[in-house]
């Protein structure tokens, strides 16, 4: 089984480089090209899946691409959603570090094991991303295709979790491009990253 793979297109806070692993925000116009651009490219493909987080963005993400394969089932898992960063949602570095000073410079020499106030810590967030790629193996197996359309961090923890020795920090999915990885035993084995 193929396992198709993508983040959802850019928004305004990705931008403004702002956390907000947790808010519901839209995809902004650069996002809706870059979901167009990932739908012509997935528009060949045969699809038998297509599973997204619960956010606006997954969902403007994958909609072109659901058009485009009718008979795909459609399946929203809200284990794939991103991380949440409670009390820094909507600021940028700048202001956490203003608002926050010693947990910035604590998350910043530490980041996973310091978690800011309200926010899901990095292993509670691992751990969920991974059990629901673990109740999704069944299905993974039985499938020809899925696509699955996450976030940067949810990507991140299960390729980590495929691909021994990756750099969490050092790996991108790249918005509009799309990772393909064959399930066997259990995990992904990578194929291809960025198409």
């Amino acid at each position: 089984m193929t396992l198709f793979v993508t983040r959802h297109g850019e928004t305004t806070l990705n931008q403004q480089r702002k956390f907000y692993g947790a808010l519901d925000v839209p995809i902004d116009e650069q996002g809706r090209q870059q979901a167009s651009q990932l739908a012509a490219k997935l528009r060949g493909q045969p699809l038998d899946v297509i599973i997204r987080s619960d956010t606006r963005r997954t969902q403007q993400t994958a909609q072109p691409i659901i058009e485009d394969h009718p008979n795909a089932e459609v399946l929203v898992n809200p284990g794939l959603n991103e991380k949440g960063f409670g009390d820094w949602e909507g600021l940028d570095a700048d202001e956490i570090e203003a608002k926050d000073p010693v947990t910035w410079h604590d998350w910043i020499a530490n980041p996973f094991d310091v978690t800011p106030n309200g926010a899901e810590s990095f292993a509670d967030f691992s751990n969920r991303v991974l059990t629901t790629v673990a109740t999704l193996m069944p299905m993974f197996n039985q499938t020809a295709n899925m696509l699955l359309v996450a976030h940067l961090g949810t990507l991140r923890v299960m390729h980590q979790a495929w691909v021994p020795g990756t750099v969490f920090w050092n790996l991108d999915f790249k918005a509009g491009h799309y990772s393909t990885y064959q399930i066997q035993g259990g995990k992904g084995l990578l194929q291809a990253l960025n198409r």
